[in-house]
C-alpha cells in the first residue's frame, strides 16, 4: 500500500498543515489565497492515494466524507453522522483504518477514533476484491504552487536573512523573515516558478522548486538533499557576483529545506537562483552548488 512518504511533496505539506498545525481548509485557503474547495480536494487526493489498495467499493462521495472526518474538518453534526455511517459500513471502516494508519506518524493522537470492527466482518472485508473507482480525480490545483506556498507557512525549516546590516544574527522564531532590503518591494522580478535541479554532470536525486510572487516575495522547498550543517540560498551570476538571500535549516527527518523571504530591489540583476552547501559560519561567496535554476528577468 502506498505510504505517506510516497505522496507528492505538495500533498504531504497540505496534510501536515491540517494534522500537525491544526489548520482548517478555510484557514489554509486564506493563507494561500485560494478557495477552500481547492484545498480540500488536494487533501482528499492525498487520502485517495493512501487508500488506493484497500478492497471495497466505497463511493467517492462517502470516501470524501470519511476523509473529512479523518482530517478533523467536520462540524459536530457532520462528525456524528459520519460516525454512524462508519458503524454500519465495514468497507468504510476498512478504508478509514488503513488511511489512518498511514497518517498516524504525522497526526499522532489527533486522529478521530474509528468504530471497532466486528469480528465476523473482518473476514468479509479482507476477502473482497478491489473494485474500480468511479472517474478518477484530475489534478485540480497546481501541485508546485501549493508546495511552495505551504513551504512558506509551515515551520519545517526557516530561511533567515543574512544580508549585510546592523544585525545579521539569524533568528529562528519565524517561518518568514524579511531581508533588510527595501520594505514591501514589488515588481523586482516577474511572477514565476523556478525549477531547481542539480548542476549538469552532478549525480544527485535532489530537486527543488521556487515561486516568485507578484508582490516580490520568494518561497522555496527542496528535498532529497544530503545531510549538511548549512545550506545557503543565493541570487547568482557567478561565484564572484552573487547575493545571499539567507540560509535554510535542514530537516534531518524529511531531508528537506524550505523557507521564504522578501526579495531585495537588485534581484532583477541576477540570472540564476542557487542553493549551496557551505562550511563557513558566515560565507562571503557561494560554496558547492547543489541546486540551481534560471530566473526570468523583465
Amino acid at each position: 500500500m502506498p505510504g505517506f512518504d510516497t505522496l507528492a511533496p505538495d500533498q504531504k505539506a497540505v496534510l501536515q498543515l491540517l494534522l500537525k498545525q491544526g489548520k482548517s481548509y478555510g484557514e489554509i485557503a486564506g493563507l494561500l489565497r485560494l478557495d477552500a474547495g481547492s484545498v480540500r480536494e488536494r487533501a482528499l487526493d492525498a487520502l485517495d492515494a493512501l487508500g488506493a489498495d484497500v478492497p471495497g467499493s466505497l463511493s467517492p462521495e462517502r470516501q470524501d466524507e470519511v476523509g473529512d472526518h479523518l482530517l478533523l474538518q467536520q462540524t459536530a453534526t457532520a462528525r456524528a453522522s459520519t460516525r454512524t455511517f462508519l458503524e454500519g459500513s465495514s468497507e468504510a471502516r476498512a478504508w478509514a483504518r488503513a488511511v489512518a494508519g498511514e497518517l498516524r506518524p504525522v497526526a499522532g493522537d489527533t486522529l478521530p477514533a474509528i468504530p471497532a470492527e466486528p469480528a465476523e466482518e473482518v473476514e468479509e472485508v479482507e476477502g473482497r476484491l478491489a473494485a474500480d473507482r468511479d472517474e478518477p480525480r484530475s489534478s485540480r490545483l497546481g501541485g508546485v504552487l501549493i508546495l511552495i506556498a505551504v513551504a512558506a507557512i509551515i515551520a519545517a525549516a526557516v530561511l533567515l536573512a543574512v544580508r549585510s546590516g546592523d544585525d545579521d544574527t539569524p533568528r529562528a522564531d519565524s517561518a518568514v523573515v524579511a531581508a533588510d532590503g527595501p520594505s514591501g518591494t514589488t515588481g523586482v522580478l516577474p511572477q514565476q516558478q523556478i525549477n531547481l535541479e542539480p548542476p549538469a554532470g552532478r549525480k544527485s536525486k535532489a530537486l527543488g522548486y521556487a515561486i516568485v510572487t507578484a508582490e516580490g516575495s520568494f518561497a522555496f522547498q527542496a528535498e532529497s538533499l544530503e545531510r549538511s550543517n548549512r545550506y545557503d540560498v543565493w541570487l547568482y551570476n557567478s561565484p564572484e557576483d552573487a547575493l545571499p538571500l539567507g540560509f535554510a535549516r535542514y530537516d534531518t527527518t524529511s531531508k528537506t529545506l524550505a523557507g521564504a523571504v522578501q526579495l531585495p530591489a537588485e534581484a532583477g540583476t541576477f540570472s540564476s537562483l542557487v542553493i549551496t552547501r557551505q562550511t563557513a559560519e558566515k560565507p562571503t561567496r557561494p560554496g558547492t552548488v547543489v541546486l540551481r535554476g534560471p530566473i526570468k528577468t523583465r
